[in-house]
């Protein structure tokens, strides 16, 4: 017993250790399958219980965003709508302020150009008001009936001081025949708001009214006419300056009408007029706010400021927006996560269950998320601008746009690439100040720049927003987005064109053609230019247009319009005014009214000799021809309006005068330029004809032998006669027929010294040489080549010039005279003391002759003032070592002082008159 006993004694807790150990396990894992079976399911439940809400948030987000882009984009579109209208409403005010009398027909064509039912749906139409006061009723009625409105009155009858009746309104049709002659100040909220535009001198929208046309609820916009000379600076200006209204009615019904494709039908709108009541203007659902609840409580409000009255947007969701947000995939996610999660916990006993079960759920949570993502990528692919996201250096690192298959713009034009590399040079500067605005302000707009897009111009409007959610520390990012403006800059075109052009001949209208013409003014004073505008009016059109109709006088004046066009130089502009009156704008034609006039005066033959050329239209030739007046500028105190008026009374006394004529509106200048343009003229062929002579003048020296003569210009015309050289030669320089004459006066020289020297006779013969001559750059080549071939001797030659060539560029003039003196050519000074005498000239020219002018001759030695004169010019040629030679000599009282102060010759009527050339050089043959 005791040996059992010791031998199983240490055996006991040998085998008790294990058991404990295997039952500590095992109430480790029973712990751990209680526990771990609700925590997985918890956990489980909590990661579903997060995604359900994830997507319930998401959705809800969703569906906030897409709403208020919504919202945004029909404020936008009904704001950018209301500007159309405006833009549409001062075109019409620059055609009215630009004509001084309204023409119906083409009133009609200027609007319906517009073609308002299509392109401004809601428009009624475009109407103009006049203010009027009581004791102009009766003529503002004759005057009306008179354009063809026999039952014209204004309505509604009545004593009141002013009146504002509607006198034009197109399209005339309709019940817009209603609105004719009906007195708008009768409206109250028709009298505020034109009397709020003419006081602002903007435009004004007036509260909601009955309209005339329909007497339907209705709005007007109004924008005041004011009379050019008007000083609009100031209210009472305005007040007083006032004429009336272009209006434009419209119902807001038709607008929303209109702008229903741009509008989320499934979002409801109420426009108030929250400007002094809340007046509903529109509504598209009642009540408003039952839409909004059953949209689960959104709604949106935008505020737009028109016209000085403020207007309130008030939208919600209808229950069909909210219905494409009803996703209710992730209600079953998140049923499914709940099953899964008891089942999970059921199975945690299953580990390899569990595990797969796990990497199931983790598929479809990611899943959803893709699919959540998928469904944002579609929504920014939707929107029809280009979008873009940039850094701050204008680098584009994501591109979308749903139409960008339309403007085939591939992404990688744009990926990757600088904002700059991508626009045009011109328009890149701008995007980058965009882009710094929005980084230092948040948001920027308004920037526009235009791509050269399959070979079309496309132009866009660019806003750029900067991102919150970027991390702390990075470089920031921007969102751009690109809108094409293409259709409303192609309006922005067809307005300017149809309110700076004629829509019959597309010239210049008159509005046009004062501006230029107010610029060419100033230009002309500013740079000492002289310009002329030429009155245009074609004679008997009007017996024409009543004979053959409209269309074809219209074919004529566009045929006009044309030949006038070909007629002009680069830089000038024709206008056509109305009916049968053009005008031509000629800039910078001379330097001085004389040139000018017979500038001016070529220009308008030209252009009456085009008009005389019969018209070929639908194979019948057609005849008429122009009256035209002409008018100079710059003159002091004339505006562009007085130019105007000058040039039209111009015209109408050369229809006065028989038509097909041209008068100036200066009585005297058209005298003298066209006696001045005839002899230009006649002075062209007298050269040809043999009409020009070379007479000369004797000189002699104390004694009373000749030693010379200066040549002088002759001119008998056949039927002018002896035509004095102080005409003609003035004519002669101003025209450049100088040139040819006086090279032509040095070869009678040259030729003369070349008998005379055959002779053995040393007689020197002197030419004067015009300024323009010796400014001539081959002046001094083609003295040469006459020497040459005539064989004369230079020495003999003397070129007379005068003291104001010599003042002009001084060291040009030097140089060239020494270079004709090494020929071996004299020079002497013309008409000595009558110009800029100095002794600081004189001692740097090669001269070699002095004469004294005849005026200072004339009244010695009576006269002490011209006496001391002739003495000291006398002293002075003693003291350069000059020659003088005293003209004008008529007395043997002048003679004998001239001798006594030694002057050198003398030559004037006391010793020979001028002569024929020939005959003089045989003479001094005989004499010798």
């Amino acid at each position: 017993m005791t040996q059992h006993s010791d031998a199983g004694a240490p055996a006991g807790p040998a085998s008790g250790a294990p058991r404990r150990g295997a039952m500590g396990a095992a109430a480790s894992q029973r712990w751990l399958a209680v526990l771990l079976a609700p925590l997985v399911g918890l956990l489980t439940l909590g990661l579903t219980f997060l995604y359900w809400q994830s997507e319930e948030k998401g959705a809800q987000a969703k569906q906030q965003q897409n709403f208020q882009v919504a919202a945004d984009q029909i404020a936008y579109n009904l704001k950018d709508r209301m500007a159309t209208y405006e833009v549409v409403l001062r075109g019409v005010k620059g055609y009215f302020e630009g004509s001084e009398r309204i023409d119906r027909s083409e009133f009609q064509a200027y609007v319906g150009a517009l073609e308002l039912a299509k392109t401004r749906p809601g428009l009624q139409g475009i109407s103009l008001i006049l203010q009027l006061p009581a004791t102009a009723m009766a003529a503002h009625l004759e005057d009306m009936r008179q354009r063809g409105f026999a039952q014209y009155t204004v309505r509604p009858e009545g004593q009141r001081d002013v009146l504002a009746p509607v006198t034009h309104i197109e399209p005339l049709e309709g019940n817009n025949l209603k609105a004719l002659g009906f007195d708008v100040l009768t409206i109250p909220a028709a009298r505020e708001a034109l009397y709020r535009a003419r006081d602002t001198g903007t435009l004004a929208l007036s509260g909601q009214l009955l309209l005339m046309q329909d007497s339907g609820p209705g709005l007007v916009m109004y924008l005041p006419l004011y009379l050019r000379e008007a000083d609009t600076r100031t209210e009472a200006g305005r007040r007083a300056g006032l004429t009336g209204w272009v209006a434009a009615p419209f119902r807001m019904q038709d607008v929303i009408l209109g702008l229903s494709r741009e509008f989320d039908a499934d979002i409801g709108l109420r426009i108030t007029d929250s400007t002094g009541h809340d007046a509903v203007l529109f509504s598209s659902t009642a009540p408003l706010q039952g839409a909004a609840t059953a949209a689960a409580g959104l709604e949106a409000r935008r505020v737009l400021e028109l016209g000085g009255r403020r207007w309130m947007l008030h939208m919600a969701p209808l229950p069909a927006f909210a219905s494409r947000f009803r996703d209710a995939g992730h209600h079953a996610v998140a049923l499914l996560g709940l099953a899964l999660s008891l089942l999970l916990a059921w199975s945690t006993w299953q580990l390899a269950t569990g595990r797969q079960r796990a990497v199931a759920l983790a598929r479809s949570m990611t899943a959803e998320l893709r699919a959540t993502r998928d469904d944002l990528e579609s929504t920014l692919s939707a929107i029809p601008d280009l979008l873009f996201e940039l850094d701050l250096d204008g680098r584009i690192h994501h591109y979308r746009s749903a139409r960008a298959e339309e403007l085939a713009v591939p992404p990688e034009m744009f990926l990757g690439r600088l904002l700059r590399d991508v626009v045009p040079p011109e328009a890149a500067a701008g995007c980058h100040v965009a882009l710094e605005a929005a980084d230092r302000t948040g948001y920027s707009a308004g920037h526009q720049y235009r791509l050269e897009l399959q070979g079309a111009t496309h132009w866009f409007e660019l806003s750029i927003a900067r991102k919150q959610n970027a991390a702390p520390g990075t470089a920031p990012r921007f969102i751009a987005l690109s809108r094409d403006i293409t259709e409303r800059k192609r309006a922005e075109a067809r307005t300017h064109q149809l309110a700076y052009f004629d829509a019959l001949t597309g010239l210049p209208n008159r509005r046009m053609l004062l501006d230029r013409l107010e610029h060419a003014l100033l230009s002309a004073q500013q740079a000492a230019q002289v310009g002329a505008v030429l009155y245009i009016d074609l004679d008997n059109f009007k017996q024409i247009n009543d004979a053959l109709g409209h269309t074809l006088g219209d074919a004529l004046l566009r045929q006009v319009a044309r030949r006038l066009e070909e007629h002009l130089r680069p830089g000038d502009t024709v206008a056509h005014l109305g009916g049968d009156e053009f005008v031509v704008l000629a800039h910078n034609i001379a330097a001085d009214m004389d040139t000018a006039g017979r500038a001016a005066l070529l220009v308008a033959e030209e252009i009456r000799a085009a008009l005389e050329v019969p018209y070929a239209i639908e194979t019948h030739l057609y005849s008429t021809t122009g009256s035209i007046g002409i008018t100079l500028f710059p003159k002091r105190g004339e505006g562009v309006e007085d130019l105007l008026r000058e040039a039209d009374t111009a015209m109408y006394r050369a229809k006065d005068l028989g038509r097909n004529r041209i008068r100036f509106y200066e009585a005297a200048m058209q005298a003298d330029v066209q006696e001045r343009l005839a002899l230009e003229q006649d002075l062209k062929k007298a050269h040809e004809l043999g009409q020009l002579a070379a007479y000369v003048q004797s000189q002699v020296d104390a004694q009373g032998r000749v030693v010379g003569g200066e040549l002088l210009m002759r001119w008998n015309h056949p039927v002018r006669g002896n035509v004095p050289p102080s005409r003609f030669i003035p004519v002669a320089e101003a025209s450049g027929l100088i040139l040819r004459m006086g090279d032509w006066m040095i070869q009678q020289a040259c030729e003369a010294l070349a008998r005379l020297q055959a002779q053995g006779l040393a007689l020197s013969l002197s030419v004067n040489v015009s300024e323009r001559q010796f400014r001539q750059d081959d002046f001094v080549e083609r003295v040469r080549h006459v020497l040459a071939h005539t064989g004369a001797n230079p020495g003999h030659l003397v070129l007379e010039v005068t003291e104001s060539l010599l003042i002009e560029d001084l060291d040009d003039t030097i140089a060239r005279m020494t270079e004709i003196v090494r020929l071996g050519v004299r020079f002497s000074i013309d008409d000595f003391g009558t110009g800029y005498s100095s002794l600081a000239y004189l001692k740097r020219l090669p001269l070699y002759e002095l004469k004294i002018d005849k005026s200072f001759v004339d009244d010695t030695p009576d006269d002490p003032n011209d006496t001391a004169i002739v003495q000291s010019i006398l002293s002075v040629a003693r003291h350069l070592n000059l020659r003088v030679v005293a003209e004008g000599v008529e007395t043997q009282a002048q003679a004998d002082f001239l001798v006594q102060s030694q002057c050198d010759f003398l030559q004037g009527y006391l010793f020979a008159r001028p002569e024929p050339l020939a005959a003089w050089v045989a003479r001094q043959r005989g004499d010798s």
